[in-house]
């Protein structure tokens, strides 16, 4: 039987996890999940899939898993520029109940050309508007995570800018639900990029930053709503220039999805590139760690996926998580598998504790 073929069920190596490898489109390159709840209770997930990151027939596709269903479907493409990457999908469902698709898109394998596209939906997915190019004015913007409504009403979208300089992080802020929005660069953070934030309980909006140098996490805090930020700041949780993302539990604390892996711990493998060999940090383990003090420590960490003998056919890792919590409880998460494919994970909110 064919597994990647979105079917939910119960792990053979935990009773207590529920999995599922979500259907491939492309065989190649699966990568950059990202999952959304709707509010009528079903689950998408959208990802870029392709020959492979960079080509042009690279295309953000989405599954849905609908409401009480234990399968999830094929896979729809939302992306067909012939001639530009589309990668990095982002989803968002507005106070209001239209839904938001957000990508960004580049020249073949020319970071500095990219920008972001997005499309609207009001049927939740079904049908969509054409696409609509953001933020056209500056190029080189790439996205990671989706918008967050902050207490003020206000939408926060992180973003950063790939440059021949380097790569640094910004926040576009929106007051007008998408009409227009505002840019604030985060002061420092050359290197530090794919921001994602939680805003805590007093209203601090907290950020962590994947690392291009491999070696930690990094925060950065704003008490003025995102109009400014603390240069981001080494952590005590490792990185692997790879991407993270963090969410608020419904009882307050944070859960972390990332790969518990540094350069500063040697872990990296061999790679050929242009007939040179560099040190390419690992993607395993994949792990979930959880802060009951807004992220001062992370006290409880469980590994959700390590490395097995499939690993050694393709040593790409586990890489790129998503993490949400659905109204009933439960955490989701959604990750590139071996970038084969894009798997599936559901927990209690308790098992890290079990």
């Amino acid at each position: 039987m064919n597994r990647f073929n979105g079917l939910i069920r119960m792990s053979d190596k935990d009773p207590s996890v529920i999995e599922a490898y979500l259907p491939v489109p492309y065989e190649n390159d699966n990568h950059a999940a990202n999952l959304l709840e709707l509010d009528n209770g079903d689950l998408l997930c959208v990802w870029f899939s392709g020959s492979g990151e960079g080509n042009p027939d690279t295309k953000v596709v989405m599954s849905r898993l609908p409401s009480g269903s234990d399968r999830w479907t094929s896979p729809v493409e939302l992306t067909r520029d012939p001639e530009r990457s589309e990668q990095n999908p982002v989803l968002f469902q507005a106070p209001d109940g239209k839904l938001w698709f957000f990508h960004t898109s580049n020249e073949p394998h020319n970071q500095r050309t990219s920008r972001v596209v997005y499309m609207t939906s009001t049927d939740r997915g079904h049908s969509w508007s054409g696409p609509r190019a953001l933020f056209d004015d500056k190029p080189g913007i790439f996205l990671r995570h989706p918008p967050l409504v902050l207490k003020t009403g206000d939408w926060l979208l992180p973003a950063y800018y790939c440059t021949s300089e380097g790569h640094y992080s910004v926040v576009k802020l929106s007051s007008d639900q998408g009409k227009s929005w505002r840019e604030i660069e985060v002061p420092d953070s050359l290197h530090r990029v794919q921001m994602n934030v939680v805003e805590l309980n007093d209203g601090t909006l907290y950020a962590m930053f994947r690392s291009r140098q491999a070696d930690r996490i990094y925060t950065s805090v704003s008490r003025d709503n995102g109009k400014s930020w603390s240069a981001p700041a080494k952590s005590e949780l490792p990185n692997n220039n790879s991407s993270t993302q963090a969410v608020k539990l419904h009882d307050g604390r944070l859960a972390l999805i990332f790969n518990n892996a540094t350069l500063e711990r040697d872990q990296f493998r061999w790679i050929e590139r242009k007939g040179e060999w560099r040190k390419k940090p690992l993607r395993t383990p994949l792990t979930l760690a959880v802060s009951d003090d807004e992220g001062k420590t992370w006290p409880y960490m469980k590994n959700v996926q390590m490395a097995d003998l499939e690993y050694k056919e393709k040593e790409t890792g586990y890489s790129y998580p998503s993490i949400i919590q659905t109204r009933d409880g439960k955490i989701h998460i959604a990750f590139s598998y071996l970038r084969k494919c894009i798997k599936y994970v559901r927990l209690d909110k308790d098992w890290i504790n079990n």
